[in-house]
């Protein structure tokens, strides 16, 4: 297990003083890349053998929102690999203790210049240490989509959406998916499933749909590229 100690500082919350969905994916996925660089499996390395870890899927149960300037423990460890694919889940924890957001990821290795999957070799996993899965709901990766979407949007990829990897960063799209989130709704989940790469300049649709489960609602954005029609990412927030 790697844990990365973090305070939630004025840039990391919402106008309410939470910690807001984008500072908690960035702790998450900072936590993610500083337990990589620490065994030396960090951008660098996969540079130097032209592969990198693709996000597929997130599913994100948010037990309450962290304060501004809390203290925090994210916690992140693999559970499993298999060919082509590894499972990993974050623990983000306050100072008494409680865990206040846990989620679990799927993760596809693949070569940078083709986009394809490829064989995870032993390499590529040496100095992670495997631990027990995080007991929470086990969902899949696919997201079912509603029946009627409603298009609220076309917005254009921006330079600053880029990563290193050359296209639109994973958590851009919950940013942005975000925006349509009812003004006095509180997020209990969080879902992410990723399906196409977006390139800078890139036009997309975004359009949204929510229904009432034995749960409670669901609000659903779909994004997809305006020219191929194609769908970039569906994010459904559990409220």
């Amino acid at each position: 297990m790697y844990i990365y100690k973090k305070k939630v500082l004025y840039s990391d919350t919402d106008a309410n003083s939470n910690m807001s969905i984008e500072g908690i994916m960035d702790a998450i996925q900072d936590c993610i890349n500083i337990n990589s660089e620490a065994i030396g499996k960090g951008i660098a390395y996969m540079h130097s053998t032209k592969k990198a870890w693709f996000a597929i899927s997130w599913n994100i149960e948010v037990k309450r929102f962290p304060k501004l300037f809390e203290e925090l423990a994210v916690k992140t460890w693999p559970y499993a690999f298999t060919a082509s694919m590894g499972y990993r889940n974050v623990v983000i924890t306050d100072a008494e203790g409680e865990d206040i957001v846990c989620a679990d990821s799927f993760w596809s290795m693949v070569d940078i210049a083709t986009g394809r999957p490829v064989k995870i070799e032993e390499s590529d996993t040496e100095g992670y240490e495997l631990e027990e899965q995080y007991p929470m709901a086990s969902l899949g990766r696919k997201i079912k989509l509603p029946d009627n979407f409603s298009e609220q949007d076309t917005v254009k990829v921006r330079k600053s959406y880029i990563d290193f990897n050359g296209h639109m960063g994973n958590a851009k799209y919950i940013q942005l998916a975000g925006e349509y989130i009812p003004q006095e709704a509180v997020v209990k989940g969080i879902r992410v499933e990723y399906k196409n790469q977006s390139k800078y300049g890139e036009k997309l649709i975004l359009s949204t749909a929510c229904e009432d489960t034995d749960l409670g609602q669901r609000l659903v954005v779909k994004i997809m590229g305006q020219e191929k029609q194609d769908i970039k990412s569906v994010v459904e927030f559990k409220l």
